[in-house]
This record gives structure tokens, sequence and C-alpha cells, in this order.
């Protein structure tokens, strides 16, 4: 036997790379999944748009939305995860920056957290991938007919292929408010990874007054968090269009602008070490040849 793990047989040449391959190849596998644990699934997802004209009543669905991008490199999964609007917040005043003073917390309100659902039954949003949240009164498996009428507001019979659709269940407890003139943050959206007091907030953005001919959404392609959305969505801007019923202006499932999260500092020097010690391996057995 050679260090306890080989046998040297008459019909086996023992080789140095032999000796080295396995434990390079456990210390790669054992800091890729290291790796793995370091990036933060909460991070990777941003609040993209947020369409408060929505529920309007003439667009043809009637249902306030956001969307939510996985700006991450791994899928990030949501089930459990849920939505309030600014009864999540304990300050108050429609003008006054909600993220100056007070608290955002699900136990902030006796309404209940609407659960986010997503049409088709997935439970998570891939890395990179974007999906619309509809305001509804049900699960996505039950709201059907809303989802095919925000479908057709927006794109007519040119849906996209990949066009990822969801709800939060609300009871009509979380419309969005458009608010009024002079308005800094009429209303908010808040996301929760769960529906006890003791949830955790994953991302948040309020939103001021919105109106005009045609309505634009608040585009959030530049990724903030804990702010106050101020850009509207204007056609051919981050794959903005003009939807096919001519009310609104937005970028629904598309999200050309958002920047990738970028590897923690602990994931980086990982892989660097990684490389390192991946060379140092190949140079051994490059010498003992």
């Amino acid at each position: 036997m050679l260090d306890g793990s080989l046998k040297i047989t008459k019909s086996r040449k023992v080789t140095p790379d032999m000796i080295t391959k396995k434990p390079i190849c456990l210390v790669l596998a054992v800091g890729a999944a290291l790796m793995a644990a370091a990036l933060p699934a909460s991070a990777a997802i941003v609040i993209t748009e947020v369409d408060p004209y929505g529920s309007n009543g003439s667009d043809g669905y009637s249902a306030d939305w956001f969307e939510l991008t996985n700006t991450g490199a791994t899928a990030v999964s949501i089930a459990g995860d849920t939505m309030i609007d600014s009864h999540a917040w304990s300050g108050s005043g429609s003008t006054t920056n909600p993220y100056t003073s007070g608290t955002i917390s699900v136990g902030n309100t006796s309404k209940a957290a609407a659960a986010l659902s997503i049409a088709g039954g997935a439970t998570s949003i891939a890395a990179g991938q974007t999906v619309i949240f509809l305001e509804s009164s049900s699960t996505a498996a039950n709201s059907g007919s809303l989802i095919a009428n925000f479908e057709s507001a927006w794109f007519g019979s040119k849906v996209p292929a990949n066009l990822a659709v969801g709800v939060y269940d609300d009871a009509g407890n979380f419309g969005l408010s458009q608010g009024a003139s002079g308005d800094v943050a009429s209303d908010m959206v808040n996301i929760f990874n769960g529906s006890t007091s003791s949830a955790s907030l994953l991302a948040s953005v309020a939103f001021g007054f919105d109106t005009g001919t045609p309505v634009s959404t608040f585009d959030n392609s530049a990724g903030l968090n804990n702010a106050v959305l101020t850009t509207k969505s204007a056609v051919g801007v981050n794959g903005a269009i003009l939807s096919n019923s001519g009310l609104e202006i937005g970028s629904p499932g598309t999200d050309t602008g958002v920047a990738p999260v970028p590897l923690p500092a602990a994931a980086l020097l990982l892989v660097s070490g990684l490389g390192g010690m991946g060379m140092f391996g190949r140079k051994r057995r490059g010498a003992a040849v």
C-alpha cells in the first residue's frame, strides 16, 4: 500500500499524477461548494419595475403589478416569500420619505402578507430572469384569466415566449396608490422572506405620483433598494414599449439595464485561490515526468 490509499500491483503503475489528482479534485469540489454558499441569494433580488396604474380599470386587466429580477448567478427560491405595500412601514404621511424614519416589517400591519406565486408552478426565479407579479385575490394557478388579460393588454398576440408572470395574493389589501401631485412617496413595494413578524425584508422601494398620457411605469433598471423611485419608463429605453392598449409605457418582463450582483470579496479570493492550486498541481505533475 502507498500512503494507505493506493495498492501497487503488476498491472497498475502508480504515478505522481495518481497521488496528487484526488486531493486536488477534492479541494476544488469543496471550494466550489463554499463559493456557492458565499453568494447572497436575497441580495440578488431587485424590484425592477412598479406599475400603480394597472388597476385603473381601463387598461383591460385591472391589476397593479411589480416585477422582480434575479441579478445573481444562481436561481433564487421565492417559496414562502410575500409582499406588503406601505402598510409595512411604521411611519405616516404620504409625502414623507419612508427611509428617513420608521421601520419596515410584516409586524407593522394586521393585514395578512400577500403570498407570491408564479404561473406554471415554478417556485424560484432563475439567474437573470424577470418575473411579473400582478395583484390578485387568488394564487397564480387560479388567476389564468387575469394573466391572459394582462398579456393581451401589453403585447396583443405577440406575447414573448419566455414571459414569466405570477401574482401576489393580497385579498384586495395592497393595491398600489398612484398618489397625488407633490407626493414624494405615495406607496411602497416590500418583499419579505416569510409571512410572520420575524420575516426578513429582502427588497424595498417606494414611488411617488404616477400620471401622464400614456402613463409610464416606474423603471428601476438602476437596481436601487431602500430608495424612492423617480425614473419613469420611456419607449426604447431599457426595453420599454408602448403597450398594445396604448395606455401605458413600460418593459414588463424585460430588464436589459440591470447590472448583475458582483461576487463577494470572499468568493473572489476563493476563486483566485482555487486557480492557484490548480496551477500548482499541474506544475507538480509536469515536474515529476
